[in-house]
């Protein structure tokens, strides 16, 4: 995403013009006063850089607008949780930083409510206590980074954050793919054991085996070092190889094997075909997961062909992952209609998301499983097909993560995750804090039949899924509650019930019709 702004500053000695696009700055002088002629090009600190993109993002596309201003004295009070001793004090037009009671930083109070002044403004304070403060000089700028970020955007949502040079690095991994050569591990007490190895990428190419042992990398050997590090050097620029040292217990001696790293983009649709229905369990939203659905559909429609009863989505344990997967995913079963709204308070937010008619299904049956830890943009999916009539949802209540967050790529190689849209579900309701609620709940109940039997009986889910829809604030606590996320004892009742309606198409048909909103709902 690129964001550009561009702000004027002259001060009595020099001025600055600051521009940023998508995320890298470029800085040209202004004419400096008492008529000095010559122009100088000055790189602000990194620093400023970050405080300028952190401020700039939050206050222009947050859900709520606040003012730079109280965003940037959060933040600088932020350096108290590295200098107890330290506070930040704002009154008649200064800026004012101290440490043990005595002012160590001071700076004249911007008049405006811009970002690159008040970034200014916290790299001053920030430059000052590191120098006044043991505490603060022994910090590195990472954890500098750390508490004033987190600081600042402790009055947000719990969903904005702050990510670290490393955390951004593995974040960008599982959206986006990593260097890698296409093996799973695990640890072992020599290096680490190979779990899995994938087909058609570098490691199976090169012959490496499931419970081969790796026991060195590059020469590094694996023994005593923890799984996270022995993956770390595994993985890599795609492109560079990698010499790996393998023990194999049908050889004697060690051999070195020289593998190029290519892209892998972790698999998040998992395949399984159970008696006459298609089982697909989703783990995540990266830029692959759509693309992967859709294979598996088509290998269910090849294998079944018309003996295919229908298809069970698992999204339990989902944490969600990126919005447009999960709207492509929702179009891959839908000939037409709404499948997801955005709305947020930056325009660039506000979307609609319609489906394509290039339903690749074909009308066969669907049921999606979610609990108390589907989010996020497993709702979105759930949502779109349950507002449809194109899916029977089964399970517990989802989690009722509601809200879209974009990621700003920052000066240091880390993220700024931040809050800025709200979801709405095809048939109007805001999904945060709501989440979806299931056509046929499990939660209390000891059987497949016993569930139908209860749902049917009472027709609850229809009073229940209306209910949701009309909803105020002050009874989302009450529904969210109709069916509470309770593991099960024995048996995946939540599975079981998908088989017995996809086993029953008027079962199936009676399910769906409890699940759809009315008209204009």
């Amino acid at each position: 995403m690129q964001l550009l702004t561009s702000h004027v500053r002259c001060s009595a000695r020099s001025g600055l013009r600051l521009a940023a696009v998508a995320l890298c700055f470029v800085l040209a002088a202004c004419a400096l006063e008492k008529k000095q002629t010559a122009t100088e090009t000055v790189a602000p600190s990194e620093i400023q850089q970050m405080y300028t993109t952190v401020l700039d993002h939050v206050h222009k596309m947050y859900l709520d607008e606040i003012p730079v201003g109280q965003l940037a004295m959060e933040g600088l009070a932020g350096l108290q949780k590295l200098e107890p001793d330290a506070s930040v004090q704002r009154g008649n037009g200064r800026v004012t930083l101290l440490v043990n009671g005595t002012t160590v930083g001071d700076t004249e109070e911007p008049s405006r409510n811009d970002a690159s002044v008040w970034a200014t403004v916290m790299d001053d304070l920030v430059t000052a206590g590191r120098k006044a403060s043991t505490r603060l000089a022994d910090a590195g700028t990472e954890k500098i980074y750390r508490v004033t970020i987190n600081s600042l955007l402790s009055d947000l949502d719990r969903y904005s954050r702050y990510a670290g040079m490393a955390a951004g690095r593995r974040n960008r991994e599982t959206r986006e793919g990593f260097g890698g050569i296409g093996v799973s591990v695990l640890k072992n007490t020599d290096g680490l054991r190979v779990e899995r190895v994938t087909l058609d990428l570098p490691a199976f190419r090169a012959g490496v085996q499931s419970n081969d042992i790796f026991i060195a990398v590059d020469g590094t050997p694996l023994r005593g070092l923890s799984l996270r590090r022995g993956v770390q050097l595994l993985r890599g620029p795609m492109g560079k190889p990698v010499q790996i040292t393998v023990q194999r217990e049908s050889r004697p001696d060690p051999f070195v094997l020289t593998i190029s790293r290519t892209r892998i983009i972790p698999t998040t649709v998992h395949y399984e075909s159970r008696n006459q229905f298609a089982y697909l369990r989703i783990t995540g939203f990266n830029q692959d997961t759509a693309a992967e659905l859709r294979t598996g559909v088509e290998r269910a429609t090849r294998e079944f062909g018309d003996a295919l009863t229908g298809l069970v989505i698992d999204l339990r344990g989902n944490p969600g992952g990126l919005l447009d997967q999960a709207i492509t995913a929702a179009d891959l079963f839908l000939k037409d209609g709404r499948i997801s709204t955005t709305r947020g308070r930056h325009p660039d937010s506000l979307q609609l998301f319609d489906a394509s008619a290039n339903e690749i299904a074909h009308g066969v049956p669907m049921v999606l499983v979610v609990n108390g830890a589907s989010a996020s943009a497993s709702e979105v999916l759930a949502a779109a097909l349950q507002d449809q009539g194109r899916a029977v949802v089964v399970g517990s209540s989802s989690f009722g993560k509601g809200t879209v967050q974009t990621v700003i790529r920052l000066p240091n190689d880390g993220e700024l995750i931040l809050t800025w849209a709200r979801l709405l579900a095809p048939s109007g309701y805001v999904l945060n804090k709501l989440g979806v609620l299931p056509t046929l709940c499990t939660s209390n109940r000891e059987d497949a039949d016993n569930t139908l039997k209860h749902a049917f009986a009472n027709n609850t889910p229809h009073r229940q899924i209306a209910a949701r829809r009309t909803a105020d604030g002050s009874s989302q606590g009450t529904i969210t509650k109709l069916c509470p996320w309770q593991p099960h004892k024995g048996d995946d009742i939540d599975i079981a019930v998908a088989r017995r309606l996809l086993e029953r198409p008027a079962l199936y048909k009676h399910a769906l019709r409890l699940s759809a909103p009315a008209a204009g709902g």
